[in-house]
């Protein structure tokens, strides 16, 4: 009977968790498709300004090299460049849904005080030394509203993990084709103002019965460097 019970007790926590992710999905904000070239050269360019510093992009580059491309580390010499930046990654909340941040498009505030700096900081990470100065301190400004928030939370006891939860990573992607020359006739190329410029958002998020984001954010990374491979 002692052993019965000791082992309820070992697969208790396995029986809590098992089933936790109720489902799963990825969201856009427009489709494009890249003009066919014999050209498979990529150089690629990530970057994260969320607040979930385990996602990342680094499993990309393999996917492109399973593809056929090679993956360069000088941008001169490559056909496509591919930018990539993180700009959220968290628990959405009822008055800024996932399809409301992907809804605004490729680097666009979201509608909120938290979103709009973190959306500040990663894209002027992205513009070089000057622009980092920008993100710089538009993160020292994020850092400041998250302490206070950490102050007044550490006065009451810890809360619980919250139930039935949307965690979600959004990222912004441009993948530029150089070399491209403008189309005759008013046909357009690409989804930026310049030519061979294709530029979208994306949301990969998870719907967990209890709050783990462990087990989320490798789910979040697969499904988002999955769906930039998958433009090519």
């Amino acid at each position: 009977m002692r052993y019965l019970t000791l082992c309820i007790l070992f697969l208790l926590p396995v029986l809590t968790y098992a089933g936790n992710i109720k489902d799963t999905d990825l969201i856009s904000s427009n489709t494009f498709f890249l003009s066919p070239s014999t050209h498979k050269t990529v150089f690629i360019q990530a970057r994260n300004s969320s607040d979930n510093q385990g996602v990342s992009f680094h499993d990309l580059g393999p996917r492109l090299a399973a593809k056929g491309y090679q993956v360069v580390n000088d941008p001169d010499r490559a056909h496509y460049i591919v930018l990539a930046n993180i700009v959220y990654c968290n628990i959405t909340k009822p008055e800024m849904p996932v399809e409301a941040m992907v809804a605004s498009g490729y680097g666009s505030a979201f509608n909120s005080t938290m979103g709009a700096m973190q959306g500040l900081a990663g894209m002027a990470s992205m513009a070089g030394p000057y622009g980092a100065m920008g993100g710089a301190a538009a993160s020292m400004g994020l850092s400041a509203i998250q302490g206070i928030g950490d102050l007044f939370g550490s006065s009451h006891s810890a809360p619980k993990m919250p139930d039935d939860v949307n965690y979600a990573c959004v990222a912004d992607v441009q993948i530029t084709e150089q070399g491209a020359v403008p189309l005759p006739g008013g046909m357009k190329s690409g989804t930026g103002e310049e030519p061979g410029v294709y530029q979208t958002r994306l949301a990969a998020d998870v719907h967990q019965k209890k709050l783990d984001e462990n087990e989320a954010t490798p789910l979040l990374q697969q499904k988002l460097s999955a769906a930039v491979a998958g433009n090519f």
